[in-house]
């Protein structure tokens, strides 16, 4: 059986000034919410002050900002990534694994850069 949510009404006051609302739950996080004239924001608040979700809703579009230690996207069926540009920056490691077939596939240039050793291991290697 699932809840309906608490609806927060947001119009803007009388004055025009952006009205903002806090809830506080029950683990001393805080999630507040902005209305203002070109924008919506929401933000979820750490005990400490520290901001660890954003959601802009600006007529642009939505803007997620997440701050964590983990994040996890799972799905059962597919992740999708779409944009003009997707940029990937790790300060350790990166793994990219599949269980079937990979593919990198580019339409212009493709450099591949290392510091060190670059190994190619399969049955068969075909270069061009």
């Amino acid at each position: 059986m699932s809840k309906k949510a608490e609806v927060i009404n947001l119009k803007q006051s009388v004055t025009g000034q952006p009205k903002k609302r806090q809830i506080q739950l029950d683990s001393g996080r805080q999630v507040l919410v902005h209305s203002g004239e070109k924008e919506e924001l929401v933000e979820i608040v750490e005990p400490g002050g520290e901001v660890v979700m954003k959601v802009r809703l600006t007529d642009a579009g939505p803007v997620i900002v997440v701050h964590g230690a983990h994040l996890e996207l799972r799905s059962t069926e597919t992740i999708a990534l779409q944009a003009k540009k997707v940029t990937i920056k790790a300060e350790e490691e990166a793994v990219v694994e599949s269980k079937g077939s990979l593919q990198i596939n580019s339409s212009k240039k493709m450099d591949i850069h290392s510091a060190d050793d670059i190994r190619v291991v399969g049955k068969m290697i075909y270069l061009n």
